[in-house]
């Protein structure tokens, strides 16, 4: 996983819950790292195992908190970071998810060691699309729908976003949204 995605979780945990519970889940997940790096890569076992312990110590279900960490990633790390980018893509959230399957090409310019998910999107009608998601990385859905919260608040968008299904194609796991705008 990119050191982005830690970033979030260790960010997240820190400004909620503070820098005990920030080492008490390092530790439980047999985390050494005391700082994640942008244009690093880490073991996705550390990430999930970040998430599982965090979910068990702070006693919060693991999708809501995956759900947090999205809109955390995007709400925080990415404003901060990659304000630029996100809005090099689109004016609005429907200009960026239509835009979304060539975004990770671009993020991969700068990062090229990265194991981005893939997005396929689909114009339904001038109000509607679904988005697609696929990952080789299971159990992720409920962070991207985060992100996808986070993206409706950054873009400053009163569409509704409806997880419709997921499921698994080949090696990937896949989840469908719908964006109605």
């Amino acid at each position: 996983m990119h050191g982005v995605v830690n970033q979030a979780i260790e960010g997240l945990i820190l400004e909620k819950y503070g820098n005990e519970a920030w080492d008490e889940i390092r530790i439980a997940s047999d985390c050494q790292d005391t700082t994640f790096y942008n244009n690093q890569n880490y073991s996705d076992s550390v990430t999930y195992a970040l998430a599982i312990n965090a979910s068990k110590i702070l006693n919060i279900e693991l999708n809501d908190l995956l759900f947090e960490f999205g809109k955390y990633w995007v709400l925080t790390i990415a404003q901060e970071k990659y304000s630029v980018l996100l809005r090099s893509v689109g004016n609005n959230l429907n200009e960026f998810l239509i835009q979304l399957p060539n975004f990770h090409s671009r993020v991969m310019l700068y990062y090229p060691n990265i194991i981005p998910p893939e997005f396929k999107v689909t114009a339904i009608d001038d109000h509607k699309i679904h988005l697609f998601y696929y990952s080789k990385r299971p159990g992720l859905q409920p962070f991207v729908a985060g992100i996808l919260e986070g993206l409706k608040v950054f873009f400053e968008s009163t569409c509704i976003i409806t997880h419709i299904e997921s499921g698994s194609e080949s090696e990937y796991h896949k989840s469908l949204f719908e964006i109605v705008f």
